[in-house]
């Protein structure tokens, strides 16, 4: 007998020895695997075919390295070896429920969306640690963007990409790499380049890797790069040019529900197709059955996200909203869209009463259990921006407050205050929602850990005003990367979900309009002093102003003297002005080299930003309590009764300065060369001998390398 026979026999005997085994209400049914891939856990799940109840399950923590204030990555490696480890021990905990790993007949993805990766397309390794969504460090990237557009206008994009130039999403971040690591750049210059979120980074790798792998993304995922047009399902070229990314590096877009390639890579989960992606909040609006347009969840952890489906409409927001795409149930089937808007601070700031005020101890228990003694904030209102606020408003100046204490003031009040803002936060979403799309919203689909706090839970139904449904499951991610991955195979029949009654808890509201009205108007008053706490620092590329002298000296002898941002480069020419000493310790600047620094900066906003303070003209209190409520179409330049210049439609503009930007290469050393297309001729870029009279060379190398020169002599 050889080897093939006998494999044959044993899986028959495994199959006859399994018919004993128990099995959930006597039915064999189909296995859907779904991997999830959080911020915090990489999980594998194993659901039964239209069933919403996990079967099996195991979860890893990850480690997430903080190398820097505001930096958040994460080993894309360790992502890889988290997922076999997760699937063997879900796969062997089948044998006891009378399944097999044969039962599984295909697999979904689910993934935290706008962490990016780069890696090699020839070797398959990292050529730097994901960048996690929450990363902001492309802050000066952000402003050299900018730069490029009219009036500065950071939401000059979203009618085409339905996002606005933030951190947040992965162009920035993509961009970054390409400006700051060496690696990247010549794998970039090799076209050995790619680039995509986790979800593309688990495909590739699971479909093959270097041995063709498949480099492919879905469209919720896509949906959040900031380089995809939201009508054409495609990378939009002018977006990609914007933001100096190759077409070669990024992953082919597809459906979220197809059978996109299998499993070859050696591990438990080998032969099996993969049919389903969404990025994680997209997939939880799946799994919460929202399917019809009116209807939305909300996700409670550390932060919260809520997500209105709107159906085959793509509503743009003009109240501080992002569109996204929610699902595309297969290749022929119409794109079904949403409204986002994202709460910073949700769960964060349980922790921040925990670990930096010792109010509680277990966030899980004593939060509900303190602000549960008392039946009020006593009028005490938390604004949690630690780091500024979110959407509607997005406002980077704003800073947490407590406001509203007296002399009878608590730690239950304050407890209760931070629970409340979670809730009036999502009040802000819904309201802003409501006006963009017009359609009151009459219940909340909730899940998230955060969610299993009942008082948490009864505060949000009375201060929106409509019904709460949690949900049995706290993650309900994996459980709509299930549903799509099993519509592909026909498995899971995405009509029969629809109407399928996805066990809940139900918190109804418990006050009058009148008293909720009167607590969110005060919500307002607080927000309106939490504006304008923090000093907005900008780069030269965001404010246009002369370089301010002072930000760029690096005095080591002086602590006084701050050094050079982060975003910096570490061998970029620009750390600083030329500082000499005389015999009294007295600097001595070289203005010739300060003056050519100046010029190399006119060069390209992108690469050499620096940071300067500067006088922030923006209203910071803001007399009315409606202002953000009650912006209108004018307020963003989409209406039809303003001039047309307040339009968004000047494309030419912005590809004539795209065109003409130059372009920064790097030698061996990785020291930045200016190549203007406009200055130079062909020749410069093919090599030919600078010294000819033909190619001018510019007086900023004149002065550099002279200033190089002598240091070397020296």
């Amino acid at each position: 007998m050889d080897d093939k026979d006998l494999k044959r026999v044993l899986k028959r005997q495994l199959c006859i020895d399994e018919v004993d085994m128990p099995v959930k209400d006597g039915l064999k049914k189909s296995l859907v695997g779904v991997i999830d891939d959080g911020t915090k856990t990489v999980r594998f799940v194993i659901f039964e075919a239209e069933r919403s109840e996990e079967l099996t399950a195991y979860q890893i923590d990850k480690t997430e390295v903080q190398p820097q204030e505001g930096w958040y990555e994460q080993d894309p490696m360790e992502i890889l070896n988290h997922i076999k480890t997760c699937a063997d021990n879900a796969i062997g905990q089948l044998t006891e429920l009378g399944y097999s790993k044969e039962d599984i007949v295909t697999l979904g993805i689910t993934n935290q969306r706008e962490t990016t990766i780069a890696w090699d397309k020839y070797t398959g390794e990292p050529l730097h640690p994901a960048i996690a969504w929450n990363d902001i460090r492309t802050d000066s990237t952000v402003d050299a963007i900018l730069a490029k557009l009219p009036d500065r206008n950071k939401n000059y994009l979203k009618n085409i990409s339905g996002l606005p130039i933030s951190p947040y999403f992965s162009a920035l971040k993509m961009r970054w790499l390409k400006d700051n690591i060496k690696s990247v750049r010549r794998a970039s210059r090799d076209k050995r380049l790619l680039f995509g979120t986790v979800d593309s980074w688990i495909v590739w790798n699971l479909t093959g890797g270097p041995q063709g792998g498949l480099h492919i993304t879905d469209v919720t995922n896509a949906s959040r790069t900031l380089l995809m047009d939201l009508d054409t399902l495609n990378w939009d070229p002018m977006l990609c040019r914007l933001f100096g990314i190759h077409r070669e590096s990024l992953p082919q877009i597809r459906s979220s529900s197809e059978l996109y390639g299998v499993v070859k890579d050696g591990s438990i989960l080998d032969g099996i197709g993969i049919s389903g992606i969404l990025g994680n909040q997209q997939a939880a609006l799946v799994g919460q059955n929202c399917l019809q347009a009116g209807q939305a969840k909300n996700t409670y952890r550390s932060g919260c996200f809520l997500l209105y489906n709107t159906g085959t409409r793509r509503v743009h927001s003009t109240h501080g909203l992002i569109t996204t795409l929610a699902y595309k149930l297969g290749p022929n089937a119409p794109p079904v869209y949403a409204l986002e808007g994202s709460i910073a601070v949700a769960g964060g700031a349980m922790k921040f009463l925990r670990d930096n005020l010792g109010l509680v101890r277990d966030v899980a228990r004593d939060t509900e259990l303190v602000a549960g003694q008392v039946f009020s904030t006593g009028d005490v209102y938390f604004v949690p921006a630690f780091s500024g606020l979110y959407a509607p408003y997005w406002r980077k100046d704003a800073r947490g407050i407590i406001c509203g204490l007296t002399a009878f003031t608590t730690k239950n009040h304050i407890i209760r205050a931070a629970l409340e803002a979670v809730c009036f936060q999502t009040r802000d979403i819904l309201e802003a929602m409501n006006k963009d799309c017009g359609m009151p919203l009459g219940k909340l689909h909730v899940d998230g850990k955060m969610a299993a706090n009942h008082l948490l839970m009864q505060l949000q139904a009375d201060l929106i005003g409509i019904p709460v449904l949690r949900a049995h499951t706290w993650d309900m991610s994996a459980l709509g990367a299930a549903v799509c991955a099993g519509h592909a195979t026909g498995v899971w029949a995405v009509d029969q979900w629809r109407h399928h009654a996805t066990p809940n808890d139900t918190f109804l509201p418990t006050t009058t309009d009148d008293d909720r009205d009167a607590r969110y108007t005060k919500w307002k008053m607080a927000v309106q002093r939490s504006l304008g706490w923090a000093t907005t620092k900008k780069s030269i590329a965001m404010t246009g102003q002369a370089k301010r002298k002072s930000s760029m000296v690096t005095l080591n002898h002086s602590s006084d003297v701050p050094s050079s941002p982060p975003q910096s480069r570490k061998a970029s020419l620009v750390d600083g002005l030329s500082i000499d000493y005389d015999r009294l310790g007295n600097p001595i600047k070289d203005e010739g080299v300060d003056n050519s620094v100046q010029e190399l900066i006119k060069f390209s906003a992108r690469k050499f930003s620096v940071f300067v303070p500067v006088q922030n003209e923006e209203v910071t209190i803001l007399d009315d309590a409606e202002y953000f409520m009650s912006k209108k179409e004018c307020d963003y330049g989409m209406c039809q009764c303003c001039q047309p210049k307040k339009k968004l439609t000047n494309w030419e503009t912005i590809e004539e300065i795209i065109e003409n930007d130059p372009e920064i290469i790097f030698d061996s050393d990785d020291n930045p060369i200016v190549v203007d297309p406009n200055a130079f001729p062909s020749s410069f870029a093919n090599g030919v001998d600078l010294n000819r009279p033909a190619c001018k060379i510019p007086e900023v190398f004149t002065h550099i390398c002279n200033k190089l020169s002598h240091t070397t002599l020296m």
